[in-house]
Formats: structure tokens, C-alpha cells, sequence
């Protein structure tokens, strides 16, 4: 029974693959006009968007530069304080 298996996938392997006679080919766009087509696409899409205005802008950056400015200051001091530690403990 085991034999019959194996000549039965064997035999399957071995049939030629359709060549789709009975199906129309299949036309491919041109790179260019699909480059074209996808850039229009992104077009649209960034038109829908709804973007923030100058003051919102503006707002958000100085949050982060705010943000940027503490973290400095903190991871300074932070550094001053170890160093200051480890040479008073004369480890470096």
C-alpha cells in the first residue's frame, strides 16, 4: 500500500503544469504609469488630511524642546553627582 502511494504523488509530480489555455493573458501596467497612479493616490490622501495650524505647531514644539531642556539638566546633574560620588570614594 505504501508503494501505491509513493508512484501515485510521483505521477502527480510529474504532469506538466497547465499552461491556462482557456484564460486570457495577463496584462501588466507600465512601471511608469503605476508610479504615476501611486504618487496621484498620495496626492489625494494628503490632501484629506487634516493638518495642525501654526499655533498648534508651534505649541507642540516648545513642549518638546521644554522637554529636551529638563532632561539635559537632569542627566547633568545626575552625571555631576555620580562623578562627584565616585571620586570621593576613589574608585576612578
Amino acid at each position: 500500500m505504501g508503494i501505491a502511494k509513493t508512484k501515485t504523488k510521483e505521477a502527480e509530480r510529474a504532469k506538466p503544469a497547465s499552461s491556462g489555455a482557456g484564460k486570457p493573458p495577463i496584462r501588466k501596467t507600465p512601471s511608469i504609469e503605476r508610479i504615476r497612479r501611486f504618487l496621484n493616490d498620495v496626492w489625494i490622501e494628503l490632501k484629506r488630511c487634516e493638518w495642525p495650524t501654526r499655533e498648534q505647531v508651534v505649541r507642540s514644539t516648545m513642549i518638546v524642546l521644554g522637554f529636551i531642556a529638563l532632561m539635559s539638566v537632569y542627566i547633568g546633574a545626575l552625571d555631576a553627582l555620580l562623578s562627584w560620588v565616585t571620586r570621593a570614594l576613589r574608585l576612578f
